[in-house]
């Protein structure tokens, strides 16, 4: 069976188009694409993408281009136009290539980037963080120790696939010193691992798409860091990070991206 790459997050009525929205998938406490389709405003159906996994080669595998063809291959309700596409985090460096993809008689969909985010080490280097944080009642301190080292040693390599290969082995070192001590079963170890490797060589891919993304809407939470090709102006709100995609002066916005 193949891979499902999209996700429904709400059905369309009647005779509308689609919203294609980009991200990873949340955090725990983290709001999600699901909340901003539940406050979106028209009749529009909602697909979230589903990324398409990382082999045991991450370097050769978290190649952008693989994303947005597998993306735009599977395309949900294909007979249904794309009115936007929008993206969240470093969902951005694929809006461009989706965009292309859904082009259609009537014109490019509309494009709205939310809190755009550029990948490097140090957000690489987060991420390890946090998922070792989930199993911090399960490790000792020399494993804590360790973790530290880990995000030390590779803080000056500019090579972010190596980086990536790096702490996806001591993220699975983590979880499996956690597990056992926790008493979890393997399949759980498995998911848990899979799942980080899956995230990393996505950051990866949208790490090696650069340059603008033209034409976009530009949404931001209170204090996020833009990137430099963001619009001078774009819409700033007093959300935070994790809360926005659940403000529904958000769905508002992108409402009216769609309907301009």
């Amino acid at each position: 069976m193949s891979k499902q790459l999209w996700r429904c997050l709400r059905g369309p009525e009647g005779a509308a188009g689609t919203v294609l929205a980009v991200d990873f998938g949340p955090r725990a406490n983290q709001q999600g694409f699901a909340r901003l389709a539940a406050n979106l405003p028209g009749e529009e159906g909602v697909h979230l993408t589903v990324p398409p996994g990382i082999g045991t080669d991450l370097r050769a595998d978290a190649d952008p281009d693989r994303y947005v063809e597998k993306w735009a291959a599977a395309l949900p309700e294909p007979e249904r136009p794309v009115r936007a596409i929008v993206t969240f985090c470093a969902g951005a460096a694929f809006a461009d290539g989706l965009r292309r993809a859904c082009t259609g008689p009537d014109g490019p969909p509309a494009l709205v980037t939310i809190d755009p985010t550029e990948v490097g080490g140090a957000l690489l280097r987060a991420e390890f963080v946090a998922a070792t944080e989930t199993f911090r009642a399960h490790l000792d301190e020399r494993m804590l120790a360790e973790v530290t080292a880990v995000c030390e040693a590779v803080a000056d390599t500019d090579d972010l696939p190596a980086v990536a290969e790096r702490l996806r082995d001591e993220q699975r070192r983590v979880v499996e010193h956690a597990t056992t001590r926790a008493g979890m079963p393997e399949h759980l170890r498995a998911m848990l691992c899979a799942r980080f490797a899956d995230y990393l060589g996505y950051l990866v891919a949208a790490a090696r798409r650069t340059g603008r993304v033209e034409h976009a809407t530009v949404i931001a939470s209170a204090d996020h860091p833009l990137p430099a090709w963001c619009a001078d102006h774009p819409s700033r709100l007093t959300t935070p990070h994790d809360e926005l995609l659940g403000d529904p002066r958000v769905a508002g916005l992108v409402h009216a991206a769609i309907s301009g």
